[in-house]
């Protein structure tokens, strides 16, 4: 039916086409030329590209498991046209473009359209000479050619076409296996290659089965045999790839990384990429053996970010991912800046929206791995460029601030070992949700399992521990129980770049053990606790936070953490005495009752913490309300001041420490009209209705 709407789209005969390529009809003629009329009519009422409607359309249906298992995320025909457009200006006649891993071709179709335009003679003489393409189902090659045949008439042209394409693993064949078609490297490269690391999980096998387990319920029964022989697969074909693809290094191999470096070594000398990715690209560990190779091989690179709140693909919103343009670098030609941009889709494109260049011996300087910070101005790049270069270094092994991180318990692995109900001797497991800035025990399970359990929220100064597990501590290695029996501080790593906040920390007291959502830090190298309650102020401050969504999407890891600088303060410094003094007032005030009162005195404190934090990077007041710009969530459940569009309290509170007086008294002034609305600084928005319904029983009682 497809190859029925191509033909009415590219005007050629339908038995001539079926002819060429041996298509053996399963319908009536009739049928599917009636059908077919049906489905150009709805095409052109999309206002979609009908070539690129049609290769959407011929996609091979995959249901949530093999998605997850193949990292296939077919591309939106929006990224298509805008990859296209990021290389147009290379698709000249005869240069010779591939995708190796085309799906349905809608890459390949996007960048015909740009190369051609209306020209249908030369439409015909670049998909007879210029296309060449490869993936691992034959039928998705068959979908590549419909999409490509509504773009022409000429049946012999798609035929040449066809015969220079292959069914094949690209990643085992390389770039050798294409040396029957080019001996120095294509001029184009595109792709959308699979975003997903070669592994098998017990959670994606059951799924793949049939199963309909979520994350965090009991694994129950499954075919075990089954399972470890395809895990075992799965091995097999990460240590083949590893020993083709350097990049991959060690641990779980991610199929993006190596088609990566595959599609670099594709492209000739002074040829163009250009690379839908995940942005684990610029900011992972695990890829910066590809972060060097890409600047290394690369004459100009391009790196747009983009999210999916446009629902480019069927997946996580907060998702964000790059499409990455670069030139290879031709001998030793100059090394552009690293132009950094970022784009967000509407409903028939892709708009950009930010821009900056970042010279790579500056980001070489302060970012040694060469991960990309998501700065989206010259001022923002400016600023981080400084806070990195004030700040302290605690990655070193010789610094007091050296930490131990640790993850304390698996809440996958050891789940048997769980109890739902306290016994005598056992310990709660502190779980990502109860930990919230300067607050331990933020809320209380109620009920439930996994994604369905339900927790209800504790209002600032009512903090308590109502976790959903216990263990028993016999269960615990010596090491953990050791840990377990001291005071440390632990932080969410599930976190959000567009949350309200996204670094939340607490200090955790003795008694208690945390999953492994919740890592834990201590400071060997200075057994004095202040230094945990100072960190408790730095990192839950606003500058570091603003720092920290530079370089996170979705987590928070060790990596990350390590990879920006604390604040140049010491326990021992007087800023230092204050903010540990600080952190220890707010974690005894969460326990002393939800109150107005309280809720204020808490305000006032941390707003005095982000003050002395800003001060002690440098940061004037333009630079707070650069930060602030950074946190549109924070005071959304405020009342605004009359004449404003939304409340300003928390910056206005930190401002009043300035030491411009007449910044201050401004501020001051802003702070006690906002309050006398009702507004509460610090408020988290999920608290702030139950709040509200506190103090109105509150008065109520009084």
């Amino acid at each position: 039916m497809l190859e029925a709407v191509a033909s009415r789209l590219g005007g050629f005969d339908l038995d001539t086409y079926q002819q060429a390529f041996r298509v053996r009809a399963i319908a009536t003629d009739r049928l599917v030329r009636t059908t077919a009329r049906a489905v150009v009519t709805a095409i052109a009422e999309s206002g979609i590209p009908p070539a690129l409607a049609v290769s959407a359309l011929a996609r091979e249906a995959l249901d949530e498991a093999t998605k997850k298992r193949s990292g296939a995320y077919h591309t939106d025909f929006r990224l298509a046209l805008h990859l296209a457009a990021s290389i147009s200006d290379r698709l000249e006649p005869g240069a010779k473009v591939i995708d190796p891993a085309c799906g349905a071709g809608i890459l390949l179709t996007a960048v015909t359209m740009a190369a051609c335009g209306a020209d249908r003679q030369f439409t015909s003489d670049w998909l007879a000479e210029s296309v060449f393409a490869a993936d691992l189902s034959e039928n998705a090659l068959r979908g590549t050619l419909i999409a490509l045949a509504c773009l022409t008439d000429d049946v012999s042209a798609l035929a040449k076409m066809r015969t220079k394409w292959r069914v094949q693993d690209s990643l085992l064949v390389g770039p050798h296996g294409w040396h029957h078609a080019t001996q120095d490297g294509f001029d184009i490269v595109v792709a959308n290659p699979p975003w997903e690391k070669v592994k098998v999980s017990r959670h994606e096998f059951i799924r793949s089965e049939g199963g309909a387990r979520h994350y965090g319920a009991d694994y129950g029964a499954f075919d075990t045999q089954k399972y470890e022989t395809r895990r075992a697969q799965a091995d097999s074909y990460g240590t083949r790839l590893a020993a083709l693809y350097p990049a991959l290094g060690s641990g779980e191999p991610d199929l993006y990384v190596a088609f990566c470096e595959l599609l670099l070594q594709l492209a000739k000398p002074g040829g163009a990429v250009a690379i839908l990715l995940p942005a684990g690209l610029i900011r992972s560990q695990g890829t910066q053996s590809l972060r060097e190779t890409l600047l290394t091989q690369s004459g100009e690179v391009s790196v747009q970010v983009l999210d999916n709140r446009a629902r480019f693909f069927e997946i996580d919103t907060r998702f964000k991912f790059l499409l990455v343009a670069a030139t290879k670098r031709l001998g030793r030609s100059r090394q552009e800046p690293i132009n950094l941009s970022f784009a967000q889709g509407t409903p028939n494109a892709v708009s950009i929206c930010g821009n900056v260049r970042i010279g790579r011996v500056a980001l070489a300087k302060l970012r040694p791995d060469l991960s990309i910070p998501e700065v989206r101005s010259e001022a923002e790049w400016n600023l981080f460029s400084r806070m990195m270069a004030s700040g302290h270094d605690w990655s070193d092994p010789a610094s007091r601030w050296h930490p131990d991180f640790s993850r304390e318990v698996d809440m996958t692995r050891e789940r048997p070992l769980f109890l739902k109900t306290r016994r005598a001797g056992t310990v709660p497991i502190i779980e990502g949700r109860m930990v919230h800035q300067h607050r331990f025990g933020a809320k209380a399970y109620v009920g439930g399992t996994g994604r369905s359990a339900h927790w209800a929220i504790n209002l600032p100064g009512a903090s308590q521990v109502a976790p959903q597990f216990y263990i028993d501590p016999k269960a615990l290695s010596s090491k953990v129980m050791a840990r377990a029996n001291r005071l440390r501080v632990g932080f969410c790593d599930i976190t959000g770049q567009t949350n309200e906040r996204s670094c939340l920390a607490a200090v955790i007291p003795p008694g208690m053990v945390c999953g492994n959502k919740v890592p834990t830090v201590t400071f060997p190298n200075d057994p004095d606790e202040a230094r945990m309650w100072l960190w408790v102020a730095l990192v839950n401050s606003l500058p570091f936070d603003w720092m920290i969504r530079r370089v996170i999407t979705t987590t928070i890891n060790y990596f990350h953490l390590l990879s920006l600088p604390l604040p140049p303060i010491e326990p021992d410094s007087l800023p230092g005495r204050k903010l540990t003094e600080i952190s220890r007032s707010l974690a005894a005030l969460d326990q002393a009752g939800s109150t107005r009162e309280t809720h204020w005195r808490m305000a006032e404190l941390r707003a005095k913490a982000d003050h002395l934090v800003f001060t002690a990077f440098g940061l004037n007041a333009s630079e707070l309300d650069l930060v602030m710009r950074d946190f549109p969530l924070v005071d959304r459940a405020q009342p605004a001041l009359a004449g404003e569009e939304r409340s300003t309290i928390t910056r206005d509170l930190i401002l009043t420490h300035s030491r411009l007086e007449p910044l201050a008294v401004r501020a001051k002034q802003r702070v006690e009209a906002a309050a006398s609305v009702g507004a509460l600084p610090y408020m988290p928005a999920q608290m702030a209705k139950a709040t509200d319904a506190d103090y109105e029983g509150e008065m109520a009682h009084g």
